[in-house]
């Protein structure tokens, strides 16, 4: 059997493009922005805000109004595993600042506010959960707000080794 050159190599483009099409697109869902409101919380303690479900984590900011030293660590945590760990004051100090095209980790302050970013590019994805700790180790934190961008799954992804239908759809996250 005799191909012309131009029909071989559609053939062999259109087979090797359709394994990439099926399982290989990176799709993301409905973006999602939560915000909430912690309120004042004292030295020692812990506030934490959890996301059940698998989605794709972009970016949260942590508000903190107050506080006498800026001891005060965020955790970023997917599916159990930190990512991150850092404070305010460590972010003070422009050397610890990370400012890069896949990542930005950095605090501004006005007043007696302050902001911390952490900012991902691209998008981290998780399986079945997504929080963000806050461990105050200061005194005089009047108040912490924390927002979060994220987007759920796409309709079509599946956690590896799952069937693929609508037996194996993926919770989004609360």
């Amino acid at each position: 059997m005799i191909f012309k050159p131009s029909i071989a190599c559609f053939l062999a483009a259109l087979l090797a493009s359709s394994g990439a099409l099926a399982c290989g697109e990176v799709l993301r869902g409905d973006m999602v922005t939560a915000e909430r409101e912690l309120g004042p919380t004292r030295h020692g303690k812990e506030a934490a805000i959890h996301f059940l479900g698998a989605g794709w984590f972009h970016a949260v900011e942590i508000v903190k109004r107050g506080g006498d030293s800026g001891k005060t660590l965020v955790t970023l945590e997917l599916d159990g595993e930190p990512l991150i760990t850092t404070s305010f004051a460590d972010l003070k100090n422009p050397w610890m600042e990370i400012n890069t095209p896949f990542m930005i980790v950095n605090v501004r302050e006005s007043g007696d506010t302050q902001t911390m970013t952490i900012w991902y590019a691209p998008e981290l994805k998780f399986r079945s959960m997504a929080a963000v700790r806050i461990y105050v180790q200061e005194e005089g934190v009047d108040n912490l707000k924390l927002r979060t961008v994220m987007n759920k799954p796409a309709p079509h992804e599946h956690v590896a080794g799952q069937q693929i239908g609508n037996v194996a759809a993926l919770p989004e996250f609360k």
